[in-house]
C-alpha cells in the first residue's frame, strides 16, 4: 500500500508539510504539459501523459504554499473525488494522486471537448436547441441523482463545470466536475449553512443564511436549462444586490418572447419546477428525470403523483437509450436501490479491479511522494482531438523527429519555442 501524503492522512487533522529531497524516492512516471488547461485561486491544471502507458490525463496541481491553512478543504476534495470516482460514467473521475516537494496533484479524466460554457457561447445562435439541451439534461441529472444518493451535495452546478471528453454531441461524452465546493452530508445531518457557490446559480436559501440541502443544486440546474435555452442568465441585473433580490423572490419571466418561440412548454414547466422558492416543493434530481421534457413525452397538465415503479420504469427508460461503455468502467456492484446508475460510489481506488485503468495500476503513484515531474511545452497529440491518446499502446514516449520539432517551433511564438524535456 502506497504512502497517504500529509494531506489526506487517515484519522488525523490534515497538515501540509514541506517534503525534503530525501523524501522523494522515487521518479515522477507523468509528464507534465506547460499550456495551462485552466485556472483557480490556488491550483493550475495542465494536460498529462503517463510515460509507461501513454495515456493522457488532466493533472490539477495545487502549489503547497497557497493552499497552507486551507488543508481541510483540499482534503474534502480529494475525499468526495475518491468515493464517486468510476462510480457513474457522467462524474469526472481521480485516477492518481502524488505528491512532490511544493506541490499537490489530483490526476483526473481528460476532457478534451471543453465545457458547456463554450459550447452554449460558440454556438451559431448563442443557445442550445431543446433537443441538445435535452440530451446534456439526461446524463447531468442521473449524475446529480447518483451524487444526491450518496449524499454529497455539488453547491457548484453550472457551465464551467460540465465537461465534455471530445466534441461529441453523445450523453456519455459529459462530465460533471469540480468537487471544490461540494459536501458530504454525515450521517444524522439534514442541512448546511456554509457559504459557498456562484451567485447566478445560486438558490434563495442559500442568500437568506437559511440551512440548505440538496435542493440547492436542482436551482442550479434550472438556471443551466435556463442558460442552454435562451442564451442568456434568468436573474443576472446591473449589481449583485438586484440580482440577490430576484433570486430570494424567484422572479422570472420568458422573455423576451422570441427567444422563447422554440421552446415546448414542457421545457418551461421543467424550469418553474426547479425555480420554487420553497425548497421542499422543489423538483429533486430522481423526479426529474422523469419529467416530460427530459423523456420527450407530452406534458401532464394535470397534477398526479408518481408512484416509485412509474419513476423506476421512467429512469431504466433513459438509461437503456445511452450505451454503457463497459470499457470506461471500473466494477459493476449489485444496488438494491433504484436509480440511474448502480455503481457504488464508495468504491475505493486501491479496490477497483476488472479494468484498463486497474490493468496499468503499476504505473500509479496513488499517493507517493516523487520527484517533480518533467515538462514539455507541448504535446504532439493536438489537445483538440477525438481521442485521448493515439499512441496509448505504446509503453514508451514518442520523440519527435527533428521535422516535428522544427514545426511546432515554426508555429509558437518567439517567446514560446518549443522545448521538450524528455
Amino acid at each position: 500500500m502506497s504512502k497517504e501524503p500529509s494531506v489526506w492522512p487517515p484519522n488525523q487533522s490534515p497538515k501540509i508539510t514541506k517534503t525534503s529531497s530525501e523524501d522523494c524516492h522515487q521518479a515522477c512516471p507523468y509528464l507534465l504539459s506547460k499550456h495551462v488547461l485552466g485556472a483557480g485561486s490556488f491550483s493550475h491544471v495542465f494536460e498529462c501523459k503517463n510515460k509507461n502507458t501513454g495515456s493522457h490525463y488532466a493533472a490539477k496541481q495545487y502549489t503547497k504554499k497557497l493552499v497552507y491553512g486551507m488543508e481541510s478543504s483540499l482534503q474534502s476534495e480529494f475525499q468526495i473525488l475518491k468515493q464517486v470516482s468510476f462510480g457513474h460514467k457522467n462524474i469526472l473521475s481521480l485516477v492518481d494522486y502524488f505528491e512532490t516537494e511544493d506541490h499537490f496533484y489530483l490526476v483526473t479524466d481528460l476532457a478534451l471537448g471543453n465545457d458547456l460554457f463554450e459550447r452554449i457561447t460558440t454556438s451559431s445562435e448563442g443557445k442550445l436547441s431543446s433537443c441538445e439541451t435535452r440530451d446534456i439534461l439526461g446524463p447531468l441529472l442521473s449524475a446529480l441523482a447518483y451524487l444526491h444518493s450518496n449524499q454529497i451535495i455539488h453547491r457548484d452546478i453550472k457551465a464551467e463545470n460540465v465537461l465534455f471528453t471530445s466534441r461529441s454531441s453523445k450523453p456519455s461524452s459529459l462530465l460533471l466536475a469540480d468537487f471544490g465546493l461540494a459536501l458530504l452530508v454525515k450521517d444524522g445531518e439534514h442541512s448546511h449553512s456554509q457559504q459557498g457557490g456562484t451567485l447566478s446559480y445560486m438558490a434563495p436559501e442559500c442568500l437568506t443564511g437559511n440551512s440548505y440541502s440538496f435542493p440547492i443544486d436542482m436551482w442550479a440546474v434550472g438556471v443551466l436549462t435556463y442558460f442552454m435555452l435562451c442564451g442568456y442568465m434568468p436573474f443576472d441585473c446591473d449589481t449583485d444586490k438586484e440580482t440577490t433580490q430576484l433570486i430570494k423572490n424567484g422572479d422570472f419571466i420568458f422573455e423576451p418572447a422570441e427567444y422563447w418561440t422554440d421552446v415546448p412548454d414542457s421545457a418551461k414547466d421543467f424550469i418553474s419546477q426547479c425555480f420554487k422558492v420553497n425548497p421542499e416543493d422543489r423538483i429533486t434530481a430522481a423526479q426529474a428525470l422523469s419529467h416530460s421534457f427530459v423523456l420527450n413525452t407530452p406534458l401532464k397538465r394535470s397534477p398526479s403523483s408518481i408512484s416509485m415503479s412509474q419513476l423506476q420504469a421512467a429512469v431504466w427508460k433513459l438509461h437503456s437509450l445511452q450505451s454503457l461503455s463497459s470499457s470506461t468502467r471500473i466494477a459493476h456492484l449489485s444496488s438494491g436501490a433504484s436509480g440511474y446508475s448502480s455503481f457504488s460510489s464508495r468504491l475505493s481506488l486501491d479496490e477497483s479491479c476488472g479494468s484498463s485503468v486497474a490493468s496499468t495500476n503499476i504505473h500509479r503513484l496513488l499517493g507517493d511522494r516523487c520527484y517533480s515531474p518533467d515538462t514539455i511545452s507541448h504535446f504532439c497529440t493536438p489537445l483538440m482531438s477525438s481521442q485521448v491518446s493515439p499512441v496509448s499502446s505504446q509503453t514508451n514516449l514518442h520523440k519527435p523527429s527533428k521535422v516535428e520539432i522544427s514545426r511546432l517551433s515554426a508555429a509558437s511564438p518567439e517567446s514560446e519555442k518549443v522545448s521538450f524535456i524528455i
